[in-house]
């Protein structure tokens, strides 16, 4: 077969291949249109909290800024990732505005039962101590993952965490540390209160000040090249993103007492479990491109 023959012949690979890639897209959205159509909006009536939301015009969420969930445009103040795109459709399935209120973690239940906004759309820990309270509904889950300098050879593995010579760095009221505290009876744990959204400790690992502190698992390749000097446990920063310590349920928290806003909202979430999955995984590359470009 002469050059120009293959050639043609690879031209019409390409284009037959970049078909294939648009009918498939135009398959997926036409299904995920399909779906949106069977959700289904209680009457009037029927939920209290979806009533408020319509006589309001607006749906009020507390959130707050925790990459690949949640990130904001430091530009123009936009929010974005899956969490808010869960928020969106809610939104538009209610015909309103989307109003997000940053919030401290620690009180982020505090005004939610009272009644600043109408649920939580954060990437918030569906903990056993924090569904004593509020109801959630899930629509993914994470768990821990820690770092620890490169040269603290006391610290290998999660076993070695737990030694009473550890010092584990938390922010008050995350749900990562009820976990900590509730596993890691024997280490010293250094709680500080999160004075502002998407806060973290690292710079107190890297000072020595702390021996260790915790990170969400979906961060894990993020923060490894973002700081060379930290090694990710347990196992490195691929193998925790798959198997992260203390695994939790990821979800919406609102107020107990509404069972149709309740069944609605899960109505949404398993609608959108294709789209939330494929949003994921795009901005856990936005977030790993957006740190490096601080460095």
């Amino acid at each position: 077969m002469r050059y120009s023959e293959r050639k043609r012949n690879l031209f019409r690979l390409e284009v037959l291949g970049l078909a294939i890639v648009f009918l498939v897209a135009t398959v997926g959205w036409l299904a995920t249109s399909a779906r949106a159509a069977t959700v289904e909006v209680p009457a009037k009536g029927k939920s209290k909290t979806i009533d408020k939301i319509r006589e309001q015009r607006a749906l009020r969420a507390g959130t707050g800024i925790s990459l690949p969930w949640v990130g904001q445009d430091p530009k123009t103040s936009q929010f974005f990732g899956p969490t808010i795109e869960i928020g969106e459709r809610i939104a538009q399935l209610l015909g309103v505005e989307l109003k997000l209120l940053v919030s401290g973690w620690d009180v982020m239940i505090a005004g939610l039962q009272g009644n600043q906004y109408e649920l939580i759309l954060a990437a918030f820990f569906a903990t056993e101590k924090r569904r004593q309270v509020v109801d959630f509904v899930n629509y993914a889950e994470a768990g821990t993952c820690y770092a620890v300098l490169k040269d603290n050879d006391k610290i290998k593995t999660l076993e070695d965490l737990n030694q009473p010579s550890v010092t584990i760095g938390t922010m008050t009221g995350l749900g990562s540390e009820y976990g900590i505290v509730a596993k890691y009876t024997k280490a010293k744990i250094d709680s500080v209160p999160q004075l502002v959204s998407g806060a973290n400790r690292f710079e107190d690992v890297l000072t020595r000040r702390i021996d260790a502190t915790w990170l969400d698992s979906d961060r894990a390749l993020l923060i490894a090249r973002t700081y060379p000097q930290f090694k990710i446990l347990p196992g490195g920063p691929e193998f925790c993103i798959d198997h992260p310590d203390i695994p939790v349920p990821i979800g919406m928290a609102i107020n107990y007492g509404d069972p149709e806003f309740k069944k609605f909202l899960e109505a949404v979430v398993a609608d959108m479990k294709p789209q939330i999955k494929a949003s994921l995984i795009k901005h856990r590359t936005i977030a790993l491109e957006y740190m490096l470009k601080r460095q």
